[in-house]
């Protein structure tokens, strides 16, 4: 693995509650902006090709199955993000990542693991990652000795 791919966002007053604290639900948030850069920048794959026709149930896509989030100091309103997006496990059917959020100082604010299943939405059914998608992706996979935050 190389260096993890990021993204930054400032903090704006409409991601904060009234004190000026990011909301809980808008790590999250940041968090799929960065992993949906990652998929389209970094592993070459179109999340909006492969959804065309969900509305009539003939798609696929990827949808989060499990997740674990940490959350271990606020962010604040103006501060200045760096997402990260860092690939750990991939199997016929699913991808694991890891995230973290940091301020300007490096400070560590929140981590997760999100596991994101591909899924059939003719059938509702996990389904085979296509295999272009998997070869891209393996490159970018974590090292098994890393260490995460959650």
């Amino acid at each position: 693995m190389s260096e993890p791919f990021c993204s930054s966002f400032r903090v704006y007053y409409e991601d904060t509650d009234a004190g000026g604290i990011v909301y809980h639900a808008n790590y999250l948030k940041f968090c799929e902006r960065v992993r949906s850069d990652f998929v389209r920048e970094v592993v070459g794959f179109s999340q909006r090709d492969a959804l065309k026709g969900a509305a009539q149930g003939t798609g696929h896509g990827f949808v989060m199955t499990k997740f674990n989030g940490k959350f271990i100091a606020p962010a604040q309103l103006e501060d200045l993000l760096t997402v990260s997006c860092i690939p750990y496990k991939v199997t016929p059917a699913r991808i694991e990542i890891y995230q973290e959020v940091k301020n300007e100082e490096g400070k560590l604010l929140y981590a997760q693991r999100c596991t994101l299943a591909y899924i059939d939405f003719a059938r509702n059914t996990p389904m085979a990652v296509p295999v272009e998608f998997t070869s891209s992706f393996k490159q970018y996979l974590a090292p098994e000795d890393m260490v995460y935050a959650c």
